[in-house]
């Protein structure tokens, strides 16, 4: 797990499209079901986001929802997969 810092960190690890990057944009709050979102590092939707919303990037879809689970609790709850990155998580979790 690490915290990106900076627009420029984000763009390398898109390019290099390895990894998970997960959206807090609401932390713990409520709306956190619908905003805070787990990425694959390659996912489109990524280009257009920045660091001010803060970003964490995992090596694994397993370390990131182990860390989300424990950190945002169940998804769905305060956290949910990218609608198109989704597949190929699971794909990737099996």
């Amino acid at each position: 797990m690490k915290v990106i810092k900076s627009d420029r960190e984000l763009r390398q690890i898109c390019n290099c499209g390895k990894g998970f990057i997960y959206n807090d944009f609401s932390r713990m709050a409520p709306s956190g079901k619908k905003y805070n979102i787990l990425h694959v590092a390659s996912c489109r939707w990524l280009v257009r986001s920045n660091t001010n919303v803060p970003k964490i990037f995992f090596d694994t879809a397993e370390e990131a929802v182990n860390w989300l689970k424990a950190n945002r609790g169940e998804e769905g709850t305060k956290w949910k997969w990218c609608d198109t990155c989704q597949i190929v998580a699971s794909r990737r979790l099996s």
